[in-house]
C-alpha cells in the first residue's frame, strides 16, 4: 500500500525539479507543466490499463505502483498552473475550488469500487484499476491539449 505513495513522492519531487529547470531555461509553461505532467499521467494510465494483460502478483503489483505512483504526481502541476493563472486577489478561491473539485473523487471512488467488487467479486478490483487507467488517460489527454497558461492568462486579462 505504501509503495505507490513512496513512488508518487519521488516522482512529484522529480517532476517539480524538471518543470522548474525547464522553465528557468525558457521553456513555456505549456510544455513544462502540461506536457511533462500529461506524460506522467499517460505513463500511469498505460500501467493501469496493462494490468489485465499480465500474470503474477509481482507484475501486477509493479503496474499498480507505477500506475498510481505516476498518476499521483500531477497535483503540483495543477496547483502551480492554477496559481499562475489566477489573479492574486482570487488565487485562494481558485485553489480552494480546484481542491474541492479534486477531492470529490475521494467521496465517489469508494462507492464505485465497492459496487464493482459487490457485483464482480475480486475481479472488481481489477476493473477499478482499469477504470482508473481510463480516467488517467483522459486526464493526460486533457493536460497535453488544454494546459496553456500563457493563452489562458491573455484571455483572462482581455
Amino acid at each position: 500500500m505504501a509503495l505507490p505513495w513512496a513512488m508518487g513522492a519521488l516522482v512529484l519531487l522529480g517532476q517539480a525539479g524538471l518543470t522548474g529547470w525547464l522553465m528557468r531555461r525558457g521553456v513555456s509553461s505549456r510544455w513544462a507543466r502540461g506536457r511533462v505532467g500529461g506524460s506522467l499521467l499517460l505513463l500511469g494510465a498505460a500501467a493501469c490499463l496493462a494490468l489485465p494483460l499480465v500474470d503474477g502478483a509481482g507484475a501486477k503489483t509493479a503496474l499498480l505502483v507505477v500506475g498510481f505512483g505516476l498518476g499521483g504526481a500531477f497535483p503540483t502541476v495543477a496547483v502551480t498552473t492554477v496559481a499562475e493563472l489566477a489573479p492574486p486577489a482570487r488565487r485562494g478561491g481558485a485553489l480552494g475550488t480546484m481542491n474541492a473539485t479534486v477531492t470529490t473523487a475521494g467521496l465517489i471512488a469508494p462507492a464505485v469500487v465497492g459496487s464493482l467488487v459487490d457485483s464482480h467479486g475480486a475481479a472488481g478490483y481489477q476493473t477499478a484499476v482499469v477504470l482508473s487507467g481510463a480516467l488517467l488517460l483522459l486526464g493526460a489527454l486533457a493536460a497535453v491539449t488544454l494546459i496553456d497558461p500563457a493563452r489562458d492568462a491573455a484571455r483572462l486579462n482581455a
